[in-house]
């Protein structure tokens, strides 16, 4: 089984079961010795690591295709709420969610890889508040990057609630109404 494979394989398991999954069961499922493996990525964590890094990529890309649209500002924010609460893919949460919460327990290679992803994404939504406020979209009295923050904080608390198997019929109000504070003045 080649790298990509087996990075496919974690990721599932991972994302799916959490990141205590062991290394055992995802040599297993993908077919490959444990040896192999760390020759490959070097170590547990460089596995999960590469993971975290192959799906925060896929991530990050929506989320930039998204926020750079035309899209107006209330469209945007509408079609996070869709993602977080109502996107078939989140049903068993977030991989970057659940290894953020589980972040003590991780190796250094994927803590960093978190708090990359982390400053990327927040990053992104604070440049969307900027270019919005810019355009008149957003008139909230909050900085950017408090906005941003609490919108990352908003959406982790969505997915996360769809890990644990709450109705996307109880998510969604919950999610807009933590949001509805944005689209104040």
């Amino acid at each position: 089984m080649n790298p990509e494979d087996v990075l496919q394989v974690a990721i599932r398991a991972y994302w799916h079961e959490g990141p205590e999954v062991s290394v055992n069961a995802v040599c297993q499922r993908a077919g490959v010795s444990k040896p192999s493996l760390y020759r490959e990525f070097g170590s547990e964590d460089g596995l999960t690591a590469a993971a975290l890094k192959q799906y925060a990529d896929m991530i990050l890309s929506q989320l930039r295709g998204l926020l750079s649209s035309e899209l107006s500002f209330a469209d945007k924010l509408e079609a996070i709420i869709t993602f977080a609460s109502e996107d078939p893919r989140n049903e068993h949460g977030c991989l970057f969610v659940k290894m953020r919460a589980a972040r003590l327990h991780l190796g250094p290679k994927t803590q960093a890889k978190l708090a990359e992803i982390e400053a990327t994404a927040v990053e992104l939504y604070a440049r969307f508040f900027r270019e919005s406020r810019k355009r008149g979209e957003w008139l909230a009295n909050f900085s950017p990057d408090f906005a941003a923050q609490y919108l990352h904080a908003q959406i982790g608390l969505a997915v996360s609630q769809r890990a644990l198997g709450t109705e996307t019929a109880i998510v969604r109000p919950l999610l807009e109404c933590a949001l509805s504070v944005l689209r104040k003045p």
